[in-house]
């Protein structure tokens, strides 16, 4: 049966303060503002502009994919970026990512975001997505999880599908961003998704331990709201400066869960970013998560980092690179990522503006069950070598190759890590 995705997506990043650019409501276009001078315009421009219309400058970059994984078969879509570049960072910009493989895999993702509407203080994101993923991973509670064929019986299972599960999700969340005052920035969100969630095999590992908190899946409305203070040079590209954000997201008090199935959590996630220019060529990244998660917790959302830009942890290529993707999870999950970049060189290829990266990189992560818990004990470590393709400052091409004690996790992704 062929499955509409309606696409959306998270509250994302309100404006980032870029040092030597003016930060006044009024500020339009590139002709204005008198701190940024205009060898710094031609710079900015000569990176990421693709072309004119009626004299506006746009950045469109994009990349089919095409793979094949024993598990999903062959996998085809594409991804397209498309940002007005009247304003830094952008007028406004688009992205669309939709892949489809032959086993039944889905993964469709639309963004809309204005950081700021002319004239105002205020900007928006839309966000919608639809995944089917038919091996999301659910290894227990604890950060001393086993992934073993072993059933909680102590039975050994023959099943490699033991513990994955088919997680489909389709996801919709409008934000409303708010520019307060210089690098501060906040936002809140409405959002609705609903979760089904069945087993991959003739047996599961949720099925027989039973979800943590006995909620699986279901309708959900909810709201969040996110404080940022961001002083990054880039959004895509940081070379220096700090960006922290404060995000709080709850499925009880959002007003759209009146009128549909509620699930009943909470979700507080801390980010820290940091960045450092070692070197004309050297630079150094530094990102710190720590989250809770409180209340009656569905199965899907331990899969699950919050804040801004969800992603799918801890393990997998965005959080614990060197371990299968979500191999630890519990109530209050913590984790690094510490990057040393160094630019290898920058190429012009048909136009086009080209900087290749080499990276050397180390994580570290452990969840904890109960806040009073948390200690600095018992970290997983991981370390790796990876590169990084800038296309015109703006659409990134990366591979990460991390080694643990558990296995070595190779990840090629068309989005940064932090």
């Amino acid at each position: 049966m062929r499955r509409l995705a309606l696409l959306g997506g998270l509250l994302a990043m309100g404006w980032a303060a870029v040092p030597g650019w003016a930060s006044t409501a009024g500020q339009d276009s590139l002709q204005q503002g008198e701190e940024w001078t205009t060898a710094d315009k031609v710079l900015w421009l000569a990176k990421r502009k693709q072309f004119n219309v009626a004299g506006v400058p746009y950045g469109v970059t994009g990349l089919p994919a095409v793979y094949y994984s024993p598990h999903t078969g062959w996998n085809y879509g594409a991804r397209i970026q498309w940002a007005d570049l009247q304003r830094r960072p952008y007028r406004y910009k688009f992205i669309l990512h939709a892949v489809r493989s032959t086993e039944g895999k889905i993964s469709y993702f639309l963004r809309l975001k204005v950081p700021q509407i002319s004239g105002t203080h205020f900007g928006v994101l839309l966000v919608g997505s639809m995944e089917r993923n038919l091996r999301t991973r659910y290894y227990g509670r604890g950060n001393n999880s086993s992934n073993h064929f072993i059933d909680p019986g102590g039975q050994k299972v023959k099943d490699e599908d033991y513990y994955y599960y088919i997680l489909e999700e389709p996801r919709f969340i409008f934000s409303l961003l708010r520019q307060l005052y210089g690098p501060l920035s906040m936002s809140v969100g409405l959002g609705m998704e609903r979760t089904d969630v069945r087993p991959l095999g003739e047996r599961s590992f949720y099925v027989d331990a039973g979800a943590p908190d006995r909620v699986v899946g279901g309708s959900t409305g909810f709201i969040s709201a996110t404080v940022q203070w961001d002083t990054r040079d880039d959004e895509v590209i940081p070379l220096v400066g700090v960006y922290h954000e404060w995000s709080y997201e709850s499925s009880r008090n959002s007003l759209l869960a009146l009128f549909l199935e509620e699930i009943d959590f909470r979700r507080f996630t801390f980010t820290d970013a940091r960045y450092w220019l070692v070197s004309p060529r050297l630079s150094l990244g530094h990102r710190t998560v720590f989250e809770m998660l409180a209340g009656s917790i569905p199965l899907y959302a331990y899969g699950e980092i919050g804040g801004s830009r969800r992603l799918k942890g801890l393990g997998g290529g965005d959080v614990l690179r060197g371990f299968d993707t979500q191999r630890f999870t519990d109530d209050v999950r913590f984790f690094t990522n510490t990057e040393a970049r160094y630019l290898l060189r920058t190429t012009r290829w048909f136009g086009q503006n080209l900087e290749w990266k080499g990276i050397l990189f180390a994580d570290t992560g452990r969840v904890w069950h109960r806040l009073t818990s948390v200690s600095p004990d018992g970290l997983h470590w991981t370390a790796g070598v990876g590169g990084r393709v800038y296309w015109n400052a703006d659409f990134v091409i990366r591979l990460d190759i991390g080694f643990s004690a558990e296995q070595t996790y190779v990840a090629v992704k068309y989005r940064n890590l932090f």
